[in-house]
């Protein structure tokens, strides 16, 4: 198998896997605050990354690394990220959110074409494009609520995302996918910690209180394990050979799996044109995954 090919399917699978942290997310929400849930998350992330190390089924060196872009690479994510994510949610509606962050894989392109320097196909521009096209068609009823202080932060979220990738493509020269994502989740569990006694006033009954519930430990569960270390090794690998503004374009692919999950979970409704988003949005990965067209810039890789 070809190691670009291997590439696509982890992005794919891991995007996938993100798909179903949605229907996750609502259900940790119900019994913790957002930043207790994240706290919890990448805290419990954290323990199973030491524990694959404890056991010898990964290795990890630091030593005489300068990790600098390691730990800018934490600080956007999970950590900017996910505050961004938040309060933009907070202050506008998960409809507009969902578009926003749908603009992902234009600004990956555009990233990295005008800053990295990639090679940029007109089919590239037209699947990206057209992917923030089917993420509009399976957002229905409206944007909802829109403030310009939302939108902003939605705005760093999107950039956060697109930066994640360059910064952990560049890492990758020096650090393997596991080294990576260790630092990543080391910074998470801190940052969400910090914010979360902050935002409870150093109450640690608000932790207790989560953990007591069920409904919360499956759901951390499945975020903290599958959503977080499985996810975040497999996107981390795939940018070792997939360019920004390619990887970038899987973002939406999550779409195509939350939808459905929503549905035969959550026992949400669909229409007709959500589902032919989701098929706009499978046509316009698959268009940017097989272009064989030449790229439009004069360099190439």
């Amino acid at each position: 198998m070809k190691p670009s090919t291997k590439a696509t399917l982890m992005a794919l699978t891991g995007y996938s896997i993100w798909g179903f942290s949605f229907l996750f997310s609502k259900l940790a929400i119900g019994a913790a605050t957002p930043f207790v849930m994240l706290a919890v998350r990448f805290i419990v992330a954290f323990l199973t990354l030491n524990l694959l190390v404890l056991t010898g089924k990964m290795d990890f060196d630091l030593k005489g690394k300068a990790i600098g872009p390691l730990l800018l690479l934490g600080l956007v994510q999970p950590g900017l990220y996910f505050i961004f994510e938040t309060y933009g949610i907070a202050l506008t509606s998960s409809s507009f959110a969902g578009v926003m962050i749908g603009l992902v894989p234009v600004v990956g392109l555009a990233f990295g074409a005008l800053v990295l320097k990639e090679p940029c196909t007109l089919r590239q521009v037209i699947c990206a494009v057209a992917s923030i096209v089917g993420v509009m068609m399976t957002t229905v009823g409206g944007l909802g609520n829109i403030s310009l202080p939302g939108t902003l932060l939605l705005a760093g979220a999107v950039m956060c995302a697109v930066l994640f990738n360059s910064i952990s493509r560049g890492a990758s020269k020096q650090f393997t996918a596991f080294e990576r994502t260790y630092v990543m989740f080391a910074l998470g569990s801190v940052i969400y910690l910090v914010i979360a006694m902050i935002e409870n006033r150093g109450d640690l009954t608000v932790f207790t209180t989560a953990l007591s519930s069920p409904g919360f430990l499956i759901a951390v569960f499945y975020l903290a394990v599958p959503s977080s270390v499985c996810a975040f090794l497999l996107i981390n690998s795939a940018v070792n050979e997939l360019s920004v503004g390619k990887i970038s374009v899987f973002n939406n692919f999550a779409t195509v799996i939350s939808v459905p999950a929503g549905i035969l979970i959550m026992k949400d409704s669909f229409t007709v044109l959500q589902l032919v988003g989701i098929v706009v949005i499978l046509l316009s990965v698959f268009g940017v995954s097989y272009q064989k067209s030449e790229p439009v810039s004069a360099e190439k890789e």
